[in-house]
Order: C-alpha cells, then sequence, then structure tokens
C-alpha cells in the first residue's frame, strides 16, 4: 500500500537528516521486511526538547513507560535497558501525510534545539 511504502521514506528522511545529531538516536529498522508505524528515538533533555518542539507547532509524545515501572508488573529489579527507552524515549510526527519538507523543518528544529545547548 502507498502507505507503507510512505512510512519507509520518512523514515528513510529523518535518518538521514538527523544522522549527524549524536543526542538523537533513531530504533533501527530492517526497512526490506518491515514499515516503521512510528519514528521511534531516544533523545537527551526530552522534556526539554518536547516543550521546544510544541512551542514551533511540533507535536511529539513521550513512548510508553517502562513496562516494569507500570503497576500490574511493577518489578524490584533494574531493568537498565527499559528504564531508559522509558525516560528518554520519544516518538516523532510520523503521519504518513507529512511532507518531506515538513519532516526537513521538523528536523532542522531538532538541530536548532541541540545547537542551542552547546
Amino acid at each position: 500500500s502507498w502507505r507503507v511504502s510512505r512510512k519507509k521514506e520518512i523514515f528513510s528522511l529523518y535518518e538521514h537528516l538527523l544522522s549527524g545529531v549524536s543526542r538523537v538516536k533513531l530504533f533501527k529498522h530492517d526497512l526490506t521486511h518491515t514499515a516503521p508505524w512510528f519514528i521511534d528515538s531516544i533523545v537527551e533533555r526530552r522534556d526539554e526538547l518536547m516543550s521546544f518542539l510544541n512551542i514551533r507547532g511540533i507535536g511529539s509524545r513521550v513512548m510508553y513507560p517502562p513496562l516494569n515501572k507500570q503497576k500490574a508488573y511493577k518489578q524490584k529489579k533494574i531493568m537498565p535497558v527499559s528504564d531508559r527507552i522509558g525516560f528518554k524515549g520519544l516518538w516523532l510526527p510520523s503521519s504518513s501525510q507529512l511532507s518531506d519538507n515538513q519532516i526537513k523543518i521538523i528536523c532542522s528544529t531538532i538541530k536548532e534545539f541541540y545547537n542551542n545547548l552547546k
């Protein structure tokens, strides 16, 4: 379907445009066999980045909290990977209707945020 193809294009564009931003890591995807439905990322200073994006009209969403921290599954065991994703995970805009230009604006805004931290 066009939506599957577009999701792959969107991910590839994000991957290309954010490749030099060390504080943003996209989850890896095998685009031959899967289509990323969301743009999953691990970012530094997530809440500040979300505010910066929001002020500029760009929505983003916190990823699900760590499963081991949720009430039904609460674990005393330390799970650093789960915690890291829960506290730094961010979904970037991923609608299949996004234009390439909109994605470029999102990525340049992310770069602006991190460049301003220097």
